[in-house]
């Protein structure tokens, strides 16, 4: 059974923003934590991106500034919110 296209590129940009998140900022929050936010930001922009909110650029099925601008989001909050909760 063939694998559709859009679901490798958005592997690839989970996983490529997870590594860049964990990169910027290695301790917080935990790498399973950094993927998980990742996932949610892909699913939710591409949600976004189906109901026509945000941008028209669409590389085949996949919306990639949503994507990338909700990853940027979430992948920060999180690192303030781990950081907030370390320093308490």
């Amino acid at each position: 059974m063939p694998i559709p296209p859009v679901f490798v590129l958005a592997m690839l940009l989970i996983l490529l923003g997870t590594q860049l998140g964990y990169l910027v900022a290695p301790r917080a929050p935990r790498y399973l934590t950094r993927l998980g936010l990742s996932t949610l930001a892909v699913l939710i922009g591409e949600a976004l991106g189906m109901a026509g909110v945000g941008a028209r650029l669409a590389l085949g099925e996949l919306h990639p500034i949503n994507d990338l601008a909700l990853l940027a989001v979430f992948q920060w909050a999180g690192t303030r919110w781990t950081r907030r909760e370390q320093a308490a």
